[in-house]
């Protein structure tokens, strides 16, 4: 019997059937694939299985749940692929989404309509966003896939589940000269230098928390980002490297940004004077004044506070950095500078993410070029 399907009863759900010959005894023996709700998705399902029956390369599925498959098997494998704070994120996201409402079911009995109301029960139960939702699908997807890249399943039971959709979060930026007013407002300010750098040069919040003065020389005008500080799941801050090959990058700083740097660094020499012995030298650019370097999140609130008080737009300390690179796109920095400044791995990413600047752009140099043609 190469395989069949049986409709059980009248409107009811398919079922595959297929045989092996068992290696041990020369028996054929009978195996089957419940539950499917057409004729075509069964005889899909055949037609990946029969060829590995043919080749003598099918195996069954294994009685793997889907916590022992994403604990025991998917996580450990991201240990070699991705950052340990990444690696963390994967993990908070499965052990609060994903293990409390999957982990008990057998990764051979999951189907589309189970992940479909797990993604609805997140969204209502949990209030999770949209781009949460997403994501935890993707591990689940991902996990799937790797199930079957290990033979610990027959076939991927989520190939035709897709994540669904989320909203780009709306970009709201300042205006140079909104950025201007808030630098200007903040000049005595003990973060003024970090605000210098997030507007000035657009750097994310991470890597101003985990610069670090040796990768700093105000002699030529440059510093590196070579290491970011960040929150893994739990709130501890971490130091890492950048999330990328491409954010690891070396940024040019012009005589005002050096100057400013300079006399970040002299007051904060006068605090390890005064501070003595209590002083814990740690190399980071921005510490308290006992040299201990600033948890990422106080960044975020010290930008909160000083916004308010000085009755700016609100936007967040990430939209500091789209202010930057939107107000260089607008004034005619060619993309892939701004790429490498950004830290892009592509200029297409680039492109994306400041296509709203664009259209002005093209009118604009539109006008420039009909002016010579025609004026």
């Amino acid at each position: 019997m190469r395989g069949s399907i049986r409709q059980r009863t009248a409107g009811g759900s398919y079922t595959a059937y297929w045989a092996i010959t068992d290696g041990g005894t020369g028996k054929r023996v009978q195996h089957t694939k419940a539950g499917f709700k057409t004729k075509g998705a069964a005889q899909k399902h055949l037609n990946v299985i029969l060829p590995k029956v043919d080749a003598g390369t099918w195996k069954a599925d294994q009685p793997v749940t889907v916590r022992q498959l994403l604990i025991d098997h998917w996580l450990p494998a991201q240990r070699t692929r991705v950052r340990v704070t990444t690696l963390a994120q994967y993990t908070g996201a499965v052990d609060s989404w994903v293990l409390p409402y999957l982990g008990a079911v057998k990764v051979s009995t999951l189907t589309p309509k189970m992940v479909t109301e797990w993604q609805d029960r997140l969204s209502a139960e949990r209030s999770l966003s949209a781009r949460s939702v997403q994501m935890s699908t993707g591990f689940l997807k991902a996990a799937t896939k790797y199930a079957l890249d290990n033979e610990l399943i027959g076939r991927d039971l989520l190939a035709g589940v897709h994540r669904p959709r989320s909203e780009a979060r709306t970009m709201r930026v300042w205006t140079p000269e909104q950025s201007k007013a808030f630098l200007a407002a903040t000049r005595e300010d003990r973060l003024y230098p970090a605000f210098a750098l997030l507007l000035g040069r657009g750097l994310r919040r991470g890597e101003v928390a985990g610069l670090q003065w040796r990768n700093v020389d105000l002699d030529t005008g440059s510093l590196r980002v070579a290491t970011t500080r960040v929150l893994m799941n739990g709130g501890q801050a971490v130091e890492s490297g950048p999330k990328t090959k491409a954010g690891a990058r070396t940024i040019d700083l012009d005589a005002s940004l050096v100057a400013i740097l300079r006399q970040h660094r002299r007051h904060q020499i006068e605090e390890q004077l005064k501070a003595g012995e209590a002083w814990q030298g740690s190399g980071y650019l921005f510490t308290n004044e006992l040299g201990q370097p600033y948890y990422p999140g106080y960044f975020s609130d010290a930008w909160e506070r000083r916004i308010a008080a000085l009755g700016l737009p609100r936007i967040r300390l990430h939209d500091a950095r789209h202010s930057c690179f939107s107000a260089m796109v607008k004034d005619g920095t060619p993309i892939k500078v701004v790429q490498e400044l950004a830290g892009h791995a592509s200029p297409t990413i680039t492109l994306e993410v400041y296509a709203h600047v664009l259209p002005g752009m093209a009118k604009e140099a539109g006008e420039r070029m009909s002016a010579q043609l025609f004026g």
